[in-house]
């Protein structure tokens, strides 16, 4: 899908009903929260200029919360639009849902205020997060969500969002992945947010686009950010695209996986804690050890009369002298993978569907969980134990076919997807099942459907 279509499809996003392929798609709101601050006639100092749409995923088993997952849209109406479905993400909830923490987020509602009067925590966004988080705690009966650790991902903006809260609120974030955006550090835009002792021990990873350069200040802002970082000996690692440019692409998969990572290694071992097990001291990849391909040194062409953006291998390899730090060594085979062409592995098959049924129209209905490595691609409907129909979800922006489809900045359709089929000249007579297909294309078993 072209870059024109990926930033449509960001942009018309709506609250709409889509049906397509058999596949009806519609709200689910169990186990959902919302709240909505609105903007203040005259906002104060410090105070957030714009409404924000706050929402939380619980899962409707857990008793005690261990964490927050945070997932952070980026700059623009399109991407705040697009914050609107985060919490509705199946293969988001499977890391919320494996570590007992809920899944937040929020869309700003910013209109024509700049970017930084949000993306800055320190112009009223960080208060808002906690105003919300106070909220669904007390709500929702879970109180402990107002001290609870944070895992934070964001884009664009909202890696300069999650990237300042680190340094904000060091001691609450478990471990934070900031897509094409980071915190000023450096003083390139914003005011600047200096340094401090506790953030270099949050565990960090800084993912670019390969053809990101075409963002000037991104490309320029972030690798000076980097090597700022690893100066101070901070726990921090650079992971490039090859593929995209400013869109968030495959990069769900290793970011969950490194979220997951950190979450097993530093949350409380007791749910409903607060104070956070010390960072490991990790592995850190020598610069002698990275070829230009896994920096995309080799995919970009440096154009002198394009100065943002433009950084030689030799650049590269000078922000990069002090090492990619990792939370373990094994995390790099993960890395070079996904620097050489995005790929990922998964050797397992998804969770299986459950609560398969069909009724005597014909209609065959399913629940099922997203394979926490690789996520949801679709699902097989069988008859007779022949396949009778491969489902798909909706279209994914520069990124690997997913049920729910993965849109600019990382989010699904807003609907959340209804699983059914329905069968064409239905026969009681034969025996119905359902597989789901996760994004390696692993089958789970099928799953017999039940006659209701």
């Amino acid at each position: 899908m072209n870059k024109l279509c990926c930033w449509l499809l960001t942009f018309t996003l709506g609250l709409v009903v889509q049906t397509f392929n058999n596949v009806s798609w519609a709200s689910n709101t169990q186990e959902y929260f919302e709240k909505i601050f609105p903007a203040p006639e005259k906002p104060g100092p410090g105070q957030l200029v714009m409404a924000a749409e706050w929402r939380i995923w619980i899962p409707s088993d857990v008793q005690t919360l261990r964490g927050v997952v945070v997932h952070q849209h980026g700059c623009g109406s399109g991407s705040c639009d697009g914050g609107r479905t985060a919490v509705y993400d199946l293969h988001w909830q499977e890391l919320a849902r494996k570590h007992d923490c809920a899944l937040m987020a929020v869309s700003y509602r910013q209109d024509d205020f700049a970017c930084e009067m949000w993306c800055d925590p320190r112009n009223g966004s960080a208060q808002s997060f906690l105003d919300a988080l106070a909220y669904f705690a007390d709500y929702t009966g879970h109180e402990e969500l107002t001290r609870v650790p944070w895992a934070l991902w964001g884009h664009s903006g909202g890696g300069h969002w999650v990237g300042s809260m680190c340094q904000l609120y060091p001691k609450r974030i478990v471990g934070a992945w900031l897509r094409s955006g980071c915190p000023d550090t450096v003083g390139l835009t914003f005011n600047e947010l200096p340094m401090n002792d506790d953030v270099i021990n949050v565990p960090m990873m800084l993912n670019l686009g390969a053809h990101e350069h075409e963002f000037g200040i991104v490309w320029n802002s972030c690798w000076p950010y980097f090597r700022t970082m690893r100066q101070n000996k901070a726990k921090i690692g650079l992971i490039v695209d090859p593929k995209t440019s400013h869109e968030t692409g495959n990069s769900r998969y290793p970011a969950i996986r490194f979220l997951d990572e950190c979450l097993t290694a530093r949350l409380p071992a007791e749910a409903g804690a607060s104070e956070l097990r010390p960072t490991p001291d990790g592995y850190v990849l020598p610069v002698g050890e990275i070829s230009d391909a896994e920096i995309s040194a080799e995919n970009i062409v440096v154009d002198p009369g394009k100065p943002d953006g433009n950084y030689t291998a030799a650049e590269r390899r000078e922000f990069l002298k002090d090492g990619l730090w990792f939370l373990n060594k094994g995390y790099v085979d993960v890395w070079r993978k996904y620097s050489i062409d995005c790929t990922f592995e998964d050797s397992t098959p998804p969770p299986e569907p459950t609560d398969v049924f069909v009724d005597s129209s014909g209609l065959i209905s399913w629940k099922c969980r997203a394979d926490l490595e690789s996520g949801l691609k679709t699902f097989v409907v069988y008859c007779n134990g022949e396949i009778a129909q491969e489902l798909q979800g909706a279209p994914v922006c520069n990124a690997r076919p997913a049920f729910q489809g993965i849109m600019y900045s990382d989010t699904p359709d807003y609907s959340m997807p209804k699983m059914e089929y329905s069968v064409e000249g239905y026969d009681s007579s034969r025996q119905y099942s359902v597989a789901a297909v996760n994004c390696c294309d692993l089958t789970s078993k099928p799953v017999v459907a039940e006659k209701r």
